[in-house]
């Protein structure tokens, strides 16, 4: 009798072990929001309110970019942020849409001034691939090749693999327009 509650005992812990070994653990801690904007879509027991206006888009050879003033508001606490939405559609690909908070505005506008200035002194090396990244995951790069002797200029998802719009230096000047269009805009509404 012994013998056969021992054996029982040690197929049940066998047996609980390789159950143990089969069990996927789910991420119990999604990530955070990237954004004040995004933050909001973590309210719970909470009506949110989204608006959004068009400011304009660009229309490229390897996609659309555009840009849209975006306000959100939490209607229990009055709560609201503001900032820019961005949607880019590369050609034949799905749309990203990326949220980039008001206060980050101005980083993005130095960003874009510095990356349009660009040119082949910025190293001695042949080429150069510099970028610039919101919290929300919006890249921009300038990308040099003096064997081109060409430099272009590109906007992304940071977080996801799918390809890059491509922008002339005319055309970085014309999305860096859109983005103090919106911020004008933003300024207006919250008599900034």
């Amino acid at each position: 009798m012994r013998k056969s509650i021992l054996i029982f005992l040690t197929v049940l812990a066998g047996s609980s072990h390789l159950g143990l070994s089969q069990v996927q653990v789910a991420n119990p801690c999604p990530a955070a929001p990237a954004t004040k904007l995004e933050a909001f879509d973590t309210n719970i027991a909470s009506v949110v309110i989204k608006a959004s206006a068009e400011v304009g888009s660009l229309s490229l050879n390897t996609g659309v970019v555009s840009v849209r003033c975006r306000e959100i508001t939490d209607a229990n606490s009055g709560r609201k942020e503001q900032g820019i939405s961005m949607e880019i559609a590369q050609t034949g690909q799905p749309r990203d849409r990326l949220l980039i908070d008001y206060d980050e505005i101005p980083s993005l506008l130095n960003a874009i001034d510095y990356l349009n200035k660009l040119d082949f002194s910025v190293t001695p090396l042949n080429a150069f691939d510099a970028t610039f990244t919101t919290k929300g995951g919006l890249r921009i790069a300038a990308i040099g090749a003096q064997r081109t002797s060409a430099i272009y200029f590109s906007v992304r998802d940071a977080r996801t693999n799918l390809a890059s719009v491509m922008f002339s230096r005319d055309e970085v000047s014309r999305f860096k327009a859109l983005i103090e269009q919106a911020k004008t805009k933003l300024d207006s509404l919250s008599g900034r």
